[in-house]
């Protein structure tokens, strides 16, 4: 049994596993794109449950079936080594197996054991947070992270967590504070991701514009999800500001392409794309170009937030048998009478719709299921692509009297339709 750098043990003899874990902890919490190298260390082949735990968490962050896969087999092993371990990592594996499972409530109280009785773990509390923010827990991410806080007060990356979690819960003035509190503790790309939140929610576009300026170059050694998302954050911005050419600059030069075959990715790629279109921004063929990307994912079933992007981005790009598969599977879904899974279907026809042009259909899928929004998954800011789609929709539909089909118009009639290309 070795000791790591948080002070908690490991049970190993191997101090290149113990190294291996500390590093992977580092690159997480400061998302940087190295996290990929811990699965040519020793961690996934080590004979510590801990570690390859560590590895299966690594693969499930992929949101993708062909990540699942990989982890399901690291997790049977962490499993079967966690019978010797620590009270400790035998909690971490149990989560991390609930998660390869599908079984995120169960993932999530386990994580939450961990922050009350190991608070050091932040490998665990980043891995939490993951999980309350796709879930709308954002209650408990900030009741979770209170002992983390109070555990280690001199490590800026708790800030940075803090601040996001005071940021969704609605305390912007002590988000901003925690936020900015971590950034003046060291590099934390989170804390930054934190504040442009802040400023986005209080309409300090030109703040945010200028935090972009400042902070952007650093974000290069992120890995794809940040860079891409805190890119995301900072065309909103150009959007807020009406700078539509900015933006559009942004998406083909900070957010698609980087990774197109990354989930999170295709996720901000699809909600900046739907924005500049609503916005009146002709966006060409791109929404092609991002199609065959997007089909890889239809039956991933990562969670309702993932697929309606992937069903808008899919309808728009005319991908009709993918957007059909797409639906069907959250159809089925939808017969266990979860209410999630039913308002995920109702919301993803809604998508579907808008994207093309049934803009009746469009207001009333979406409608009723905003009120369930919040389980989908994603930031607020994220969702806020829901209420816009429905927003435009039922200002279109009623405008026009009728629900529209065929190409979208080049100029469209006032006040509503503000769409300035055919697709």
């Amino acid at each position: 049994m070795l000791q790591r750098a948080n002070h908690l043990f490991l049970t190993t003899d191997d101090a290149d596993t113990v190294a291996a874990v500390d590093a992977v902890d580092a690159a997480l919490l400061r998302y940087g794109k190295d996290v990929g190298d811990y699965l040519h260390s020793p961690g996934p082949t080590s004979d510590c449950a801990y570690a390859l735990a560590t590895a299966a968490a690594i693969h499930l962050f992929a949101l993708t079936a062909p990540g699942r896969a990989l982890a399901m087999p690291l997790v049977a092993a962490a499993e079967r080594l966690a019978t010797a371990a620590t009270a400790h990592e035998q909690a971490y594996v149990s989560g991390i197996a609930a998660w390869s499972r599908g079984d995120i409530g169960k993932a999530i109280a386990a994580h939450v054991e961990i922050a009350r009785r190991w608070p050091r773990d932040l490998l665990s509390a980043k891995i939490l947070q993951f999980h309350q923010l796709n879930t709308g827990d954002f209650a408990g991410m900030l009741t979770a992270l209170d002992g983390i806080v109070r555990a280690q007060p001199d490590i800026g990356f708790v800030h940075g967590m803090r601040a996001f979690a005071l940021e969704q819960a609605g305390d912007l003035r002590a988000a901003e504070s925690a936020g900015r509190k971590a950034m003046a503790m060291g590099h934390d790309p989170w804390a930054h991701h934190a504040v442009a939140h802040v400023l986005d929610t209080e309409g300090r576009a030109r703040e945010g514009r200028a935090w972009a300026d400042r902070f952007g170059e650093s974000w290069a050694g992120c890995s794809s999800f940040l860079y891409t998302h805190n890119w995301w954050h900072a065309a909103l911005f150009e959007l807020q500001l009406g700078d539509h050419d900015a933006a559009l600059d942004l998406f083909d030069t900070r957010i698609w392409g980087v990774r197109p075959g990354s989930v999170q990715d295709q996720v901000n790629a699809v909600s900046l794309l739907a924005r500049l279109e609503v916005a009146g921004v002709c966006t060409g063929d791109r929404w092609a170009a991002m199609a065959p990307h997007l089909e890889q994912r239809i039956a991933d079933r990562a969670n309702p937030f993932v697929d309606l992007h992937l069903a808008y981005g899919l309808a728009r790009a005319g991908a009709d048998g993918a957007v059909t598969l797409l639906l069907g599977g959250l159809a089925e879904q939808a017969r266990s009478d979860r209410r999630i899974d039913i308002a995920a279907a109702r919301a993803a026809t809604g998508m579907v719709a808008h994207a093309r042009r049934h803009y009746a259909t469009a207001a009333e899928h979406l409608d009723s299921a905003l009120v369930d929004s919040i389980g989908f998954g994603g930031s607020h800011t994220q969702r806020r692509l829901l209420d816009i789609l429905a927003a435009d929709a039922r200002a279109r539909a009623s405008d026009w009297g009728h629900v529209v089909a065929g190409p979208w118009p080049k100029r469209a009639p006032q006040p509503a339709d503000r769409l300035s290309c055919a697709s």
